[in-house]
């Protein structure tokens, strides 16, 4: 009966000790998978910066040629205004002067 309390005593005492090493084991590993999500983190964060900026740079491309075609295409609308005003001044002034010459 002492051979088998003895035995009991020492399963469990050996039951402890394998539970004690998978909770340390358990706690490295979790150690290891914080650690590894953290890096995962902080690279997606830094590639998501990259295509945040990749993005606001082509957009920004975008706007800026925009741009140019609307600057453009106003130059050339005051230009066909001024072209206008010109013709409309030498024309009163043709009728002017043809008013005063049959006078």
């Amino acid at each position: 009966m002492l051979s088998d309390l003895q035995k009991i005593i020492a399963a469990d005492r050996q039951a402890h000790g394998a539970v004690a090493a998978a909770e340390n084991e358990a706690g490295s590993l979790l150690a290891q998978a914080r650690s590894q999500v953290e890096d995962l983190k902080v690279r997606l964060q830094a590639e998501l910066a990259q295509v945040r900026q990749s993005a606001q740079d082509d957009i920004l491309k975008e706007a800026e040629a925009r741009a140019g075609e609307i600057q453009a295409a106003t130059a050339r609308y005051i230009q066909g205004l001024r072209e206008k005003e010109a013709a409309g001044k030498e024309e009163a002034l043709a009728l002017l002067v043809s008013r005063v010459l049959t006078a």
